[in-house]
């Protein structure tokens, strides 16, 4: 254990003084009873900032005016007229107490003199004349930022002081060079120095000044203690001042707290060198090469590496790094525009020395502003990147920033669409309120390109905007050879023969080379923000050919991976076709447990156009189950008006129409099954496999005894049914069977 003199009575902060410095004190106490016997001597203490200097000088100072000795002591500051000033340091020494007279107008008169050789002389002959008298002591701190005419009067003195009552003591921080480069040279040559050097704490100095503000501290906050100061005496003090006397582990150091202010009274008393690489090092956050730090802080290669030994030895570096909590104290102290524009020249540095675009994006994300002509590309690069480890939101974020900075029409459509395919992931909603309006504003002033056109007509085919999907697909064939192998390519991408030829009500052609592609899709294609569209088409288009046992198949795998992917846009998707298939299958207790699934995953869910699907097929279940209860809740839902102007209202409504049928409001049921079908012929998609409303009309009408009119209905749905329609068919010869 160190030695701790008189610890007792000058408390917690004295003690910190002595602790692991007893070798030190040992060496200064030996001086100063050398120098009061007449024996003089010079001794330079160096350590970083915060470890100690100060409280050494002032310890010396102390113990040399209790044994009669003269204590004159100084101060170098950063940045101040001190070191500009020729002799200013020689001015400081007599405005402590006990100054002789003749020694304060001998160094009055000096300091005037421009020849620092005799200055120098004369200061010598004054302090010896004192020292005849009583010993001397000198103390000059932080000599790196004293003037460079001082300096030299004080080595002039510490070598002509071999056979007097005089000491000499210098503490400097290491890691910064005087003006003069031959002063640390001539330190070094004095016969008579005695060089100390004081470093942090050790973990073991840690757990001894915490010992002496609480008796039995927990082994856990001393190593936490060490984690957040480096063993840094003055952070040390500042956090144990923060958190009091608690044995627990110590909590993260509140934002503008005392650690933090130590923390920036370290970083300031380093000079602003210091203060400027270490801002710099903050904002970069990771290992950089030193050149990177130099770049971004401005300085000189020497400036630089004389910031991060200085950052070292304090104890404020972490391996390459700087300290967690002092990085964020250094953080909290920046002014917002200082810091945006510290990570624009960060962004800036590290692409000219070729960084990883995903780098690049992390200080153009923190600034929150990327004008530069190169800043679009490296944040879509960043956000594919992404992509590729399935960060959604950090896409997100990349291609937000990218639109918003992007001043060509075109790629900020570009980008904006990309933009609204990865919001699918987790919000489809958004993507479509927020993303799809930059596209369609392109493509109706031409600025959009072919190569995106594919791309916009899947996003509004999955938001069931099927018009303006058609008008996006028949504005591409305009432009491109309708001939071209990717136009064939992209229909065959899209299994709904509706989709590209809108017709009138006719018999669709045989179904089994759809029903072949939709499942050749679902097995060779994996799951991408540009397949979820189609994959989800290829679902329902089995679900609705009576293949429900298939498509749930392909769909509880699609599902699995949308949450090992943490896709809830997906799981929401997905979910709702496991729900659909089950239920078509009359397995009514797991489809609702994938309709459930499927809406508590879904953001938005008041607004969102996708919640027509599940709540659909709640409302179905509910029904099915003779729950009307139950399907009322459902039925009850707010939903958007936006639902009923996509395909994905035809759901909704038929499922409400089919529990007010059941729950005897026959006329209300008409209403809906009417409203289905003049929107399913308004979109060209007046198709029985689709949408069965003829059936359900029928049902109603023969409820009211309309039993013509059903007749004329189910007769129609049978010549529509077509090949392959086996479970439409049987629904609809059933109730011609009732209307004979």
């Amino acid at each position: 254990m160190g030695e701790r003199v008189q610890g007792d009575t000058w408390g917690l902060a004295k003690a910190m003084e002595f602790i692991e410095r007893g070798p030190q004190i040992g060496r200064l106490r030996t001086a100063l009873r050398e120098c009061a016997a007449g024996r003089g001597g010079i001794v330079l203490v160096d350590g970083a900032v915060g470890c100690g200097k100060s409280e050494i000088l002032g310890w010396v100072a102390e113990q040399a005016t209790a044994g009669g000795a003269i204590s004159l002591s100084a101060a170098g500051s950063a940045g101040s007229a001190t070191r500009a000033r020729p002799l200013a340091i020689l001015g400081q020494f007599l405005d402590g107490p006990g100054v002789p007279t003749r020694l304060a107008l001998a160094v009055n008169r000096l300091v005037e003199d421009e020849d620092g050789a005799r200055a120098a002389r004369r200061f010598t002959t004054a302090i010896h004349e004192v020292a005849l008298r009583r010993p001397v002591v000198l103390s000059l701190d932080d000599v790196q930022h004293a003037d460079d005419a001082s300096v030299r009067c004080l080595l002039h003195l510490a070598r002509h002081s071999g056979r007097a009552r005089v000491l000499v003591l210098l503490a400097r921080s290491p890691h910064f060079a005087p003006t003069d480069p031959q002063l640390p040279t001539e330190f070094l040559r004095q016969p008579e120095l005695e060089h100390l050097h004081l470093a942090p704490l050790s973990p073991t100095g840690v757990a001894e000044l915490l010992a002496a503000a609480a008796d039995a501290p927990d082994p856990r906050r001393t190593q936490r203690y060490h984690e957040l100061t480096g063993g840094n005496p003055l952070l040390l003090r500042a956090l144990i001042a923060e958190q009091g006397s608690a044995t627990s582990a110590a909590a993260e150091p509140a934002p503008g707290g005392p650690y933090g202010q130590a923390v920036l009274a370290c970083l300031r008393r380093g000079g602003t060198g210091m203060w400027r690489v270490a801002k710099a090092a903050a904002v970069l956050d990771v290992g950089v090469s030193a050149e990177v730090l130099r770049r971004l802080a401005d300085t000189t290669a020497l400036a630089t590496a004389q910031a991060l030994g200085a950052l070292s030895s304090a104890g404020l570096l972490e391996g390459d790094r700087l300290r967690r909590a002092a990085r964020a104290a250094l953080l909290d102290s920046l002014d917002p525009t200082e810091h945006s524009g510290l990570h624009r020249r960060a962004a800036t540095v590290l692409r000219r020395q070729g960084a990883p675009a995903a780098r690049i994006a992390d200080h153009l994300l923190a600034a929150r502003e990327a004008p530069e002509p190169w800043a679009v590309d490296v944040l879509r690069e960043a956000a594919e990147e992404a992509l590729d480890g399935d960060r959604a939101r950090r896409a997100i974020a990349c291609l937000e920033l990218a639109a918003e900075q992007c001043r060509d029409p075109a790629a900020r459509a570009e980008t904006h669409l990309r933009l609204a395919e990865v919001t699918g992931r987790l919000n489809p909603h958004a993507a479509e309120q927020r993303c799809l309006g930059e596209p369609l504003t392109a493509l109706a002033l031409g600025d959009l390109p072919e190569s995106s056109m594919t791309a916009l007509a899947h996003q509004l085919l999955s938001h069931g905007r099927l018009d303006a999907a058609r008008r996006v697909l028949g504005r591409l064939k305009e432009q491109s050879d309708p001939r071209a192998e990717w136009i064939e390519q992209l229909e065959s991408d899209l299994p709904l023969p509706w989709l590209h030829h809108p017709q009138s009500a006719g018999p669709l052609p045989d179904p089994v080379e759809g029903i072949e592609a939709a499942e050749r899709l679902l097995r060779v294609s994996g799951l991408t923000d540009v397949t979820v569209s189609p994959l989800v088409s290829a679902l329902h288009l089995l679900i609705d050919r009576d293949r429900a046992s298939r498509a749930e198949a392909h769909a509880q795998a699609l599902l699995a991976e949308s949450i090992r992917r943490e896709a809830p846009g997906w799981q929401a998707l997905f979910g709702s076709a496991c729900a659909q298939a089950a239920l078509r299958q009359g397995r009514l207790p797991e489809a609702e447990q994938y309709a459930r699934q499927a809406m508590a995953v879904l953001p938005e869910r008041a607004g969102s156009l996708f919640l027509g699907g599940p709540l659909a097929s709640l409302i179905c279940i509910y029904t099915e189950m003779g729950d009307f209860e139950a399907a009322a809740r459902q039925v009850n839902q707010p939903v958007g008006k936006d639902l009923f102007t996509g395909l994905h209202g035809l759901a909704y409504l038929r499922a409400r129409g089919r529990f007010l049928l059941a729950t005897d409001r026959v006329r209300a049921a008409l209403a809906d099954f009417l409203q289905v079908a003049w929107l399913a012929h308004g979109w060209g998609v007046d198709q029985p496999f689709f949408v069965p409303w003829r059936t359900d009309a029928a049902e109603a009408l023969l409820r009211l005894d309309e039993t013509d009119r059903a007749r004329d209905l189910v007769a129609e749905q049978l010549r529509l049914c077509g090949p392959g329609g086996g479970r439409i068919r049987g629904t609809t010869l059933r109730l011609r069977a009732m209307t004979v």
